[in-house]
């Protein structure tokens, strides 16, 4: 089995896989499996297969049969696609033959002189007609990327196609409203705007690792594609505009495998472009449909334009490296001698149908072992490392939101059984070691539903190469985004609550932040500027690291702008984190222009209310001339708190552990009162604020003396205080519950949680406690 074998082999498996999962009904993988049939079709033609291509291009018209309605029975279809692949992969081993092949296209309907498939209402004639002749020109348009792809060399010229290829629908010289969807297409179109948004999201990705390797040819497919993708669904659904934009930078892109564009410069802007127009209409067709009402039209006439005037440019793409022979692998890794492989290629050179490995084995200057690694290595480095996905299901948020919640309340039903005192009384062995097991099974099912909510942070990373991009092409500077820890999770939940303020921040470090190239020159940098996005997990929490080399905060700048509002009065004792948080402040800028991107001081306070409602907090590092560093710390789930359960006035109450930096029993000699300051406490040479929990409460009853009890040394924005305690009595994690409307306005309580016994503890919001204790000074 040759090169090309055992790149159909590859090609079959893969689509085999994925046509025995396949779902009676489910459009989107019907076109991923189309265009599976067109890439496996080329390279069946290329290797003259005739009958391993005539069963290929029949599989083709049962898919293509299916995506257009002309075959009624959908399960019936896909049975038949996938008895097809079976006896294609049975074919490829020469395990059938003409008689096996003969009898299924029969069977479905495929050989000379069968039946044709079912008839199509004649008013569907024409569309029809149009979809097929678009579906033979994509074939046609995939030929010369395949080849280039999979064989690493252009493809022998196609076979001219039955009907002239269908046109780019012609666009209308006014934008014109859609018709408004049918009840019974709903299905169809929340499964085409949820793929095609994920399809536009791996665009943008790659499209920007393209403009680094513009000669990628996996990147430039993997970018197509999706085009193609959505291209074809929406068609079929009769969405015209998003056919006509898809079509248009498909073509754009057609340009580019086949060698005759290069995608750099305004070819990527103007493909980025047409990801925000395309995206807009999807969304548009979305909210249509919800609203019952017709689509709003959009003008793509501008951006067709700017398409049109790169495809007339005169760029050349650079010659595409060749693909590794296998002599030239074989010696590389130290496999066959060169003489040997020299000797083997002048005897290919007079019998050139004889593939080089069948020639070194016969000459005994290789062995099968040899011959198998090298094969190995060579289709390695021509098609790239395949990544295996596991599969996965698609479920409602909303089950998935219930199922944490019914769980949550498991845990709190055995915690309440477990600390029943009826129940602890028991002397039996038997009930301890079940109560045992059960507690350790309820952990574990949390810890389960908790990993279902969780998702890796790589998406939200790579969404601020685009921000990057913009923000340092507008400010005329050269900034370069570095991404670590992408496969860190987080609960889905926080992730869409922390884009925003994660766009603000990264905004602010290309703007603020990195110098133009000519003040980084004069400094000493290189002129292109760095900010690197971390993530990581640290003590329960995941972290989040924004860093820039540029200029870093000046300290008296900001000092001054707070000064000047009226935010402080002097600077005495203000540490340089506490002095970098007053950028978190309403309307607080130092920007002396207001521009498009920022200006206003707005960003930094969207930021501040953000990491409040997710129980975060932000610690800023920055040495002038250096760069800053922000680091946001987050809990690893919004349903669930890691806290410190401590009792004061006979009452418990829950702090969160990233807030909390010791506890300890402090000397009456490092206890003392300051004028203006009140109550204090020496904690390793800085004296810290006291805060008495029972007072915060007002609970009337006596207290104690902070000497005769505890203090927690609690921390929020760089600022710490000491809260005293009656007691510790342990960490522990809680599931959180709300409090309700009517208590929403109770700042000192973030919420509540149901604790081992039934009652309820109260979850501290520090800031609110530290805020309340300054109010009653006041």
């Amino acid at each position: 089995m040759n090169d090309q074998d055992l790149i159909l082999g590859s090609l079959l498996d893969d689509l085999a896989a994925e046509a025995m999962v396949l779902e009676p009904g489910d459009l989107m993988t019907y076109g991923d499996i189309l265009s599976r049939l067109e890439q496996l079709l080329v390279v069946a033609e290329g290797l003259g297969a005739g009958p391993l291509t005539q069963l290929i291009g029949g599989l083709k018209s049962i898919m293509e049969g299916l995506i257009l309605g002309q075959i009624p029975d959908q399960a019936q279809g896909v049975a038949g696609l996938t008895e097809g692949v079976a006896l294609a992969q049975s074919l490829l081993r020469g395990e059938s033959g003409d008689h096996e092949l003969s009898l299924y296209l029969t069977a479905q309907g495929l050989a000379e002189g069968s039946a044709p498939p079912a008839p199509v209402p004649a008013a569907d004639q024409a569309a029809d007609q149009a979809a097929d002749q678009a579906a033979d020109q994509a074939a046609d348009e995939l030929a010369a990327a395949m080849m280039a792809e999979d064989a690493g060399e252009p493809a022998p010229p196609a076979a001219p196609p039955s009907a002239p290829p269908a046109a780019s629908p012609a666009p209308p010289e006014e934008p014109q409203e859609g018709e408004a969807f049918a009840d019974e297409d709903e299905e169809l179109l929340i499964g085409f705007v949820t793929e095609s948004l994920e399809h536009l999201q791996s665009i943008e990705v790659n499209i920007l690792l393209l403009e680094d390797t513009p000669d990628d040819q996996e990147t430039l497919a993997a970018v197509f594609r999706p085009f193609h993708t959505i291209k074809g669904v929406s068609g079929f659904l009769n969405l015209q505009d998003i056919n006509h934009l898809s079509h248009i930078l498909e073509n754009l892109l057609d340009q580019a495998r086949s060698g005759r564009l290069v995608v750099a410069g305004e070819a990527i802007d103007v493909i980025l472009a047409g990801v925000d127009q395309l995206r807009q209409m999807i969304l548009e067709a979305q909210a249509a449909f919800q609203e019952k009402r017709p689509r709003r039209a959009f003008f793509t006439g501008a951006l067709e334009e700017r398409i049109e005037a790169v495809l007339s440019g005169e760029a050349v793409a650079p010659e595409a490296p060749p693909p590794p022979r296998l002599g030239e692998v074989l010696v590389e890794r130290g496999l066959v001698e060169p003489e040997a492989v020299e000797e083997a290629l002048a005897e290919q050179r007079e019998r050139p149908d004889k593939p080089l490995g069948e020639i070194l084995l016969s000459k005994g200057s290789a062995g099968p072992s040899e011959v198998a690694e090298g094969l190995k290595a060579q289709r390695a480095m021509a098609q790239g490392a395949r990544q295996v996905q596991a599969q996965e299901v698609k479920i409602d948020t909303v089950k998935l939101d219930n199922l944490l919640d019914m769980v949550g309340e498991l845990v709190i039903a055995q915690s309440m059984v477990a600390a029943n005192p009826k129940v602890q009384s028991i002397n039996d062995r038997k009930l301890s070691a079940d109560l045992s097991q059960l507690a350790r099974i309820t952990t574990e099912l949390q810890k389960s539903t908790m990993a279902m909510r969780m998702v890796p942070i790589k998406q939200t990373f790579q969404k601020m190469v685009r921000v990057v991009r913009d923000t340092a092409k507008k400010q005329g500077k050269a900034v370069r985004l570095l991404l670590e820890g992408e496969t860190t999770e987080i609960d889905r939940n926080m992730v869409e609550k922390f884009y925003e303020p994660l766009v603000h921040m990264v905004r602010n470090s290309v703007d603020h932040g990195i110098e133009s190239a000519g003040e980084r020159l004069a400094a000493g940098k290189p002129e292109e500027g760095t900010v690197t996005l971390a993530a990581y997990h640290k003590g329960g929490n995941v972290c989040i690291e924004i860093r820039d080399d540029g200029k870093g905060l000046n300290r008296q700048k900001i000092v001054a702008k707070a000064m000047e509002r009226g935010l402080i009065s002097s600077d005495e004792g203000l540490s340089d984190e506490e002095a970098f948080h007053l950028i978190f402040e309403p309307g607080f800028s130092t920007a002396e222009v207001i521009t498009d991107i920022s200006g206003r001081g707005v960003g930094m306070d969207v930021v501040k209310r953000t990491m409040e409602e997710l129980r975060g907090k932000i610690e800023i590092r920055s040495l002038e001339g250096q760069g800053t560093t922000f680091t946001i710390a987050l809990p690893l789930t919004l349903a669930i708190i890691d806290g410190m359960v401590v009792e004061a006035a006979g009452e418990r109450f829950i702090l969160p552990t990233v807030a909390v930096v010791e506890s300890l029993r402090p000397r009456r000699e490092e206890y003392s009162t300051v004028q203006g300051r009140g109550e204090m406490i020496m904690i390793r040479g800085n004296l810290l604020p006291l805060i008495r929990l029972h007072q915060v409460v007002d609970d009337g009853h006596e207290r104690p003396e902070p000497w005769d009890t505890l203090v927690v040394v609690v921390e929020h924005h760089g600022q710490r205080r000491c809260l005293l305690v009656d007691r510790l009595i342990g960490r522990q994690e809680v599931v959180i519950k709300s409090l309700g409307e009517s208590l929403k306005d109770v700042k000192v309580v973030a919420g509540g949680a149901i604790m081992g016994d039934g009652r309820v503890g109260l979850i501290l919001d520090v800031e609110g406690v530290f805020k309340a204790h300054e109010n009653r000074r006041a």
